[in-house]
């Protein structure tokens, strides 16, 4: 998963966690009075604190607390979806991948992303002409490797994570349609967490009615955008809501985020498989979920059968057309072959041999196709 990812949970968890802080707080102080007797000295002085400090400035500490825990969620979705492009792209430039297997997408929107990404750097104040300079011409042989198709080419993440419009729905569609990424949004319904959020802060009950569904997704990221441009621009009129109410906006958001961030992931994982030359292995006779390890029994030797060999460390795929996962990946931890540890496998192989690999597996995986990524210098 996406580093960014992690980053924009915790940034999540840690305003929850400042809100319930805040909720107990109020209830603390109600327990204790009700806990002390009349005549008790720390009574007086609680009560006196409430009177003069708490209850004067109650309405306005909690709208304060409100109307930042808005521009705070906004501002951490809209830094993690600009993050989250930014890492998708980077993710492919260090994968290797031939320019011929990007997504279409990209392939039609480098240019124009990279020359708008340049009159950005131009108009930048905050950088000095030094600065702005080697941007501009790093984005320019970015570009230039890019368009000669070579091996070592990189795209211009930055161009991709830019925008100029507020995060809502139908940005947020388009925004990862032009990295290769349709209705990413609209996906995201797919996610039981995410369904089930959308469904309490609606107060309804869970459905599984898309068009539903896809309304209440367009509202709740259409009113964080509304609600923070008018606290932004000092026009925000509105009741403020209740800190459980905050919290539930702000659980919704960490179930969304995650469940775009799984999206990109595997579409990239996709991209890498169709993008890399591989050796296939086959399916495996045996799957052991505890080992997370793949089984096969050894065969005949055809000598017309092409022969690789599978190392420790090797990029492994498991690919099945017809899940919603269709590529996992990851890498071949351990080998074992006639009953031994090997550090590598020649394959067709006539004797039983096992592949350990860093990701979970389950019983029914012996219907996906394994395949290893073609090492440089091997045909």
């Amino acid at each position: 998963m996406f580093i960014c990812c992690d980053e924009f949970s915790d940034k999540i968890d840690g305003l929850i966690q400042h809100l319930s802080f805040e909720e107990q707080k109020e209830k603390f102080f109600k327990e204790l009075v009700k806990s002390c007797s009349t005549g008790n000295e720390l009574h007086e002085l609680i009560n006196l604190h409430l009177a003069t400090v708490v209850k004067p400035s109650g309405i306005s500490s909690k709208e304060f607390i409100y109307t930042n825990s808005i521009i705070s969620l906004y501002g951490y979705l809209e830094s993690f979806l600009q993050k989250l492009a930014e890492e998708f792209i980077t993710s492919i430039n260090e994968a290797s991948i031939p320019v011929s297997a990007l997504p279409k997408a990209i392939k039609e929107r480098h240019l124009e992303l990279s020359m708008q990404f340049l009159t950005k750097i131009g108009k930048d104040r905050n950088q000095d002409d030094s600065v702005k300079k080697n941007c501009e011409k790093q984005v320019i042989e970015n570009l230039h490797s890019f368009l000669q198709e070579t091996n070592e080419y990189s795209l211009n993440s930055k161009a991709f994570s830019a925008h100029t419009a507020n995060f809502r729905y139908e940005l947020i569609q388009s925004y990862f349609a032009q990295v290769g990424v349709s209705h990413i949004a609209y996906r995201t319904l797919g996610f039981d967490n995410v369904t089930n959020q959308l469904a309490l802060r609606q107060q309804q009950e869970t459905t599984e009615n898309k068009s539903a569904l896809k309304n209440w997704l367009e509202y709740e990221l259409g009113e964080l955008a509304q609600l923070r441009n008018e606290i932004a621009h000092g026009s925000f009129e509105r009741s403020i809501e209740s800190f459980d109410l905050i919290i539930e906006r702000a659980s919704f958001l960490r179930h969304f985020g995650v469940a775009l961030a799984s999206i990109l992931y595997r579409s990239f994982e996709e991209i890498v498989f169709h993008g890399k030359a591989r050796f296939v292995i086959g399916t495996a006779d045996r799957a052991f979920p505890l080992q997370s390890s793949f089984g096969f029994v050894g065969k005949a030797i055809n000598v017309d059968e092409e022969q690789f060999t599978i190392k420790i460390g090797d990029e492994i795929f498991a690919h099945n057309k017809s899940t919603g996962s269709k590529v996992i990946s990851g890498v071949v931890s351990s080998l074992m072959l006639g009953g031994k540890r090997s550090d590598e496998v020649v394959v067709p192989s006539e004797q039983d041999f096992s592949i350990k690999v860093d990701f979970e597996i389950s019983n029914s995986m012996t219907n996906r196709e394994l395949s290893i990524t073609r090492r440089t210098g091997v045909s």
